[in-house]
């Protein structure tokens, strides 16, 4: 029996170094890497001779070796072997080496190996890199006993990491790490980092919800990165995180996954802000952790700062600009603020401090102040990423949509992985009317944060937009999955199922909405336009007049009013409200469409003539206000004017039944009786139920003579207005051409009896 030697895990028995199946009961012997074998002067791809081994671990080697090619320049050769995996494992190996490859091969960056070549020789693959003269920070930190390490050092150490990891997530795509530990960092002679072993980093890939498998070392990895959610640039924050707890404190988190003390309470030589700092980074929900790791460095250099000029740390009082930002997470904002202002009597330059100020004036709805403050802090220090972002929200609530637009590209510029900035300048976007760039812009935001509700939402508020209301739908619905309390996600939602037609489904929407926030006055809008649409009026008044006690001066509110009015018969205040409207928003193409309706009944034709057009000067495609127009030209007599009219809106909409019914009136005054039955038969095809059109057929089906016609056209408005007395009148026409006079008296009785219950001479 020999070292090289198999025992089976099943019965003990000895096998052949060469056996894959134990000889005694036939179980599958466990498999040992062939990798770091490979002895000492071999030479690969006829270049590289090996000089001795550096490392082994997982399924891979590390060799020192001289590039023969080269004057003996020394290089780091990276070997995987494929012996023994089986054709799954094998798969994700390769892959991940070659990952490793073609990511090292697009990097260039003072704190990552360069790499110069790869191949594949005897079942084995290889990756040729620089040759680092150090240790791993895992070395280093078993040659010393554990730490902790000098805070000082630790700072210079976090700036470098920075800003490698700050290169890889602005990388294009951003690139994630997702294994930051002491192994895989290397110390040069010279105390120069570099982070080594891509073997897990991935392309960031925005749209996934979850990584395939998880991936990371227990203790240094982010929790979305078991498999729970996708792991992103702020992965690597918290990982960083962890890093430097360890360093700071010597306690391997390996040991205690997810609990890490304050910092401070295990080393005094720890100034308190940079305890808050780490305990932000190792927050479990992601989006509470520094946005980037340039605000990470920002947040060291304050720190760095204030104690090269106190000469001491803050051991013993809390930094107030800290303790404002608490306040502030905790949403007590009036406590926060006043914290903050008395901090930056005394710290004027403070860039996080004003950032901080702004974040809490912004919650306040005091936006004007927090723009004063957000430009505050970027004149101190202008690669703050959630300054410009702050500073852009401000500009957009402001209704200053270019500015706030090119502080969300400056944020971008900074931190292109940054999905809030993506999210903002979106709503930008929107706001100038750039519907389909701010389409483009939300979705990167969720390629990059596929979880980012805000983002959902506003992407489904463009789709609405849009009329894309199916896709709208869809989004609004993934918003309310991550965000199930924001109410303009069912206000958006209740908008959409109510162009699918869906009303039920609507309302419930809508009352969602309300009850989520009470104030939203868009979702009581919407809600009193379903419960109109369901004719139930006395409800759509009521939820239209909520939303004018909570927004007087709110347009659509007042046209809700009015279209009930409208509907009830009651003209005269319907115009009125109508009025209201426009007052409020004299760019409202449909209330003056309306108000011309309102007119063209009260046979006020000149007025609502002006309607009409003032409608067409705010929407040239506004196909109902054409055919209004056409409507209120046939009255005046100006026939061929009123034909072009209807034209017009048909050339919109071909599918408007009124502009052919009214198409049909208008060359039934001109005389063209054959062509004006095929308007009106158009027009019922498109709607079965538009009984102005059944009138109208009748009407020019008996002036044919078609009586049998004419008298069925007549029946089905009848049926669908019994109470027409017009709808009788054609009947009785019908029965007489048709010879049946007794019948046609009878139809005749009923309209007079109708006129005179309706008070009509």
């Amino acid at each position: 029996m020999t070292s090289q030697e198999l025992f089976c895990e099943n019965c003990g028995a000895a096998n052949p170094s060469t056996a894959k199946f134990c000889q005694h009961c036939a179980t599958l012997l466990p498999f040992t890497h062939t990798t770091g074998s490979l002895p000492e002067q071999t030479l690969l791809a006829g270049r590289y001779q090996l000089l001795n081994r550096i490392g082994q671990g997982g399924m891979g080697a590390v060799y020192k070796a001289a590039d023969t090619r080269f004057n003996n320049r020394p290089v780091a050769i990276k070997e995987m072997s494929s012996a023994g995996l089986p054709p799954a494992r094998l798969q994700e190996a390769k892959e991940a080496f070659d990952r490793e490859a073609h990511l090292l091969a697009d990097l260039i960056h003072p704190n990552l190996p360069r790499i110069y070549d790869n191949f594949t020789e005897n079942d084995r693959s290889y990756l040729v890199m620089d040759f680092i003269e150090g240790q791993t920070l895992e070395e280093y930190l078993e040659s010393i006993g554990g730490g902790p390490l000098p805070v000082d050092q630790v700072i210079k150490w976090a700036e470098q990491l920075c800003d490698v990891l700050s290169y890889l997530h602005n990388h294009q795509p951003p690139i994630v790490f997702r294994d930051l530990k002491p192994a895989n960092v290397m110390i040069s002679d010279s105390g120069h980092l570099f982070l080594i072993d891509f073997g897990i980093a991935r392309i960031f890939k925005p749209g996934k919800q979850h990584d395939t498998v998880a991936l990371g070392s227990p203790g240094y990895a982010a929790p979305e990165q078991y498999g729970k959610a996708q792991s992103t640039p702020r992965s690597d924050i918290y990982s960083l995180g962890a890093l430097l707890h360890h360093l700071l404190t010597g306690i391997d988190p390996s040991e205690q996954p997810f609990f890490f003390r304050p910092v401070s309470q295990v080393n005094p030589d720890v100034d308190p802000r940079f305890d808050v700092l780490l305990q932000q980074m190792l927050e479990m929900d992601a989006d509470k952790r520094p946005a980037s790791a340039q605000d990470v460095v920002a947040r060291l250099e304050e720190i760095n700062n204030s104690v090269r000029t106190t000469g001491v740390h803050a051991a013993v009082t809390t930094d107030p600009l800290e303790e404002a930002h608490t306040l502030y997470t905790q949403k007590r904002l009036d406590e926060a603020l006043a914290v903050y202002t008395k901090a930056l009597q005394t710290q004027t330059t403070s860039s996080v401090g004003w950032q901080g100020y702004g974040l809490t004036q912004g919650m306040r709805g005091h936006h004007q102040l927090a723009l004063e403050a957000f430009e505050r802090a970027l004149q101190l220090n202008p690669t703050l990423v959630t300054s410009w972002n702050g500073k852009g929200t401000a500009l957009s609530t402001l209704h200053r949509h270019s500015e706030a637009l090119q502080a969300f590209e400056r944020a971008l510029q900074l931190d292109p992985g940054n999905a809030a900035a993506y999210n903002g300048k979106g709503a930008a976007l929107s706001a100038l009317g750039r519907h389909e760039a701010a389409l483009q812009a939300f979705e990167q935001a969720l390629r990059i944060d596929p979880e980012l509700a805000q983002a959902w939402n506003n992407k489904g508020l463009v789709l609405n937009t849009l009329k894309r209301y199916r896709e709208a739908l869809d989004a609004f619905n993934k918003a309310l999955t991550y965000g199930p309390l924001i109410a303009t996600s069912w206000s958006g939602k209740g908008n959409a199922l109510h162009e699918l037609g869906q009303l039920q489904a609507a309302l419930k929407a809508y009352e969602q909405a309300c009850s989520c926030n009470p104030s939203l006055v868009p979702a009581w809008n919407g809600k009193g336009t379903v419960l109109y649409d369901m004719r139930r009026f006395a409800e759509a008044q009521e939820a239209f007049d909520e939303a004018l006690k909570l927004d007087s001066h709110y347009a659509p509110a007042y046209f809700g009013k009015g279209q009930v009015l409208y509907a009830q018969r009651k003209l005269k205040q319907a115009l009125g409200m109508f009025d209201r409207a426009l007052h409020e928003d004299a760019k409202f193409a449909e209330a003056w469409n309306r108000r011309g309706n309102v007119l063209d009944e009260l046979g006020e034709y000149s007025r609502a003539l002006e309607s009409y057009d003032r409608a067409l000067q705010l929407d040239g495609r506004h196909a109902a206000a054409w055919s209004g127009k056409g409507g209120v030209l046939r009255q005046l007599g100006r026939y061929q004017e009123a034909l072009r009219a209807y034209d017009v809106a048909l050339k919109i909409d071909p599918n408007f039944a009124f502009a052919w019914n009214g198409r049909g009136n208008t060359l039934y005054n001109l005389g063209d009786y054959v062509q004006a039955l095929r308007a009106y038969e158009r027009a019922l095809q498109l709607n079965s139920r538009l009984t102005t059109a059944w009138h109208n057929k009748a009407l020019v089906l008996n002036r044919l003579g078609y009586y049998e016609e004419g008298l069925k056209a007549a029946d089905e408005a009848i049926h669908l207005r019994p109470d027409d007395p017009d709808n009788w009148l054609r009947k009785a026409e019908a029965l007489k051409g048709l010879r049946r006079r007794q019948e046609a008296r009878s139809a005749e009785d009923q309209a007079n009896r109708l006129r005179a219950a309706a008070g009509v001479p």
